[in-house]
């Protein structure tokens, strides 16, 4: 994938923070820090999403039965003996 160079201004603290995982050998750079962290700041927002997802099928099937109760029930007429 192509690189591109992103300029922003951060907080001292923050980048301080950076630095230091990089003098402590957690990352080889600054950007491979940074890097990961917004890797893993894309994968919290996609889980929100996913999340928020669910709960709407969740709330539009709400007057449904269950699939795991639906399952349950099916599995004990299974071994209901027949008469």
């Amino acid at each position: 994938m192509a690189r591109s160079q992103v300029n922003v201004r951060l907080d001292g603290e923050l980048v301080e923070g950076v630095e230091e995982l990089v003098r402590s050998g957690r990352f080889p750079t600054k950007t491979e820090a940074f890097s990961e962290a917004l890797r893993l700041l894309l994968r919290v927002h996609r889980g929100k999403e996913l999340a928020s997802m669910m709960d709407d099928l969740r709330e539009g099937t709400g007057g449904l039965p269950s699939l795991s109760g639906s399952l349950a029930a099916s599995r004990r007429e299974e071994e209901e003996p027949v008469e």
